[in-house]
């Protein structure tokens, strides 16, 4: 259950906690948190102030918008929390993931490394078995009917897209998959996208 109480779309914002080679990452990270503060909606993400994820931050705080992060004492060493900002240390990052699932209305996946996947693979993989509880019981379940859109910056989701086709063609996922996830090529997209699939 969200700890939010107003009706403002809460967004998480998976990224990396580096900056990346190519410029067009820190430029697309600012710009989503940038239009996350400009459309009225609260940034949910790590916490931290470094790489992407501090890009993203600066981009809702330069517009005044909310952001809220979520954190463990291990990663806050090295990840420190932006001052002045709110935020809340968990125990381990099992419960940091499920935090940002219980509080954000939709997700949004920029460059990363592992951290920023293994966010990722845990929502679709959230979404597969709500997907399959709703097929059973022959019902609409809306718990987890939330948006997951990637920003491919730079092509960067091309090869993660190509291997979800391959596991889908070698028979380990079925095409209906393909849905949990949509691929879009800039933060308006991404907005627009969440806008749309996202009801308050």
């Amino acid at each position: 259950m969200s700890i939010f109480k107003n009706k403002k779309i809460s967004v998480s914002v998976f990224c990396g906690a580096r900056e990346g080679k190519n410029k067009a990452y820190a430029t697309t990270a600012e710009m989503v948190g940038s239009l996350i503060a400009k459309n009225n909606m609260r940034l949910v993400y790590g916490a931290g102030g470094k790489g992407l994820m501090g890009k993203v931050a600066y981009g809702v705080l330069a517009l005044k918008g909310l952001i809220y992060g979520i954190t463990t004492k291990i990663i806050a060493d090295f990840e420190e929390p932006i001052r002045g900002t709110k935020f809340k240390i968990v125990k381990n990052i099992q419960l940091r993931k499920r935090a940002f699932i219980d509080n954000s209305d939709a997700f949004i996946v920029l460059p990363g490394g592992f951290g920023t996947f293994d966010e990722l693979f845990e929502i679709l993989v959230s979404k597969e078995i709500n997907d399959k509880h709703d097929k059973l019981l022959n019902k609409k379940d809306t718990t987890f009917n939330k948006p997951i859109v990637l920003v491919n910056v730079n092509g960067f989701f091309t090869p993660f897209e190509k291997l979800v086709d391959s596991i889908i063609d070698a028979g380990f996922m079925n095409p209906s998959n393909r849905k949990y996830f949509k691929i879009v090529n800039s933060p308006k997209e991404a907005i627009d996208y969440i806008k749309k699939h996202t009801k308050k």
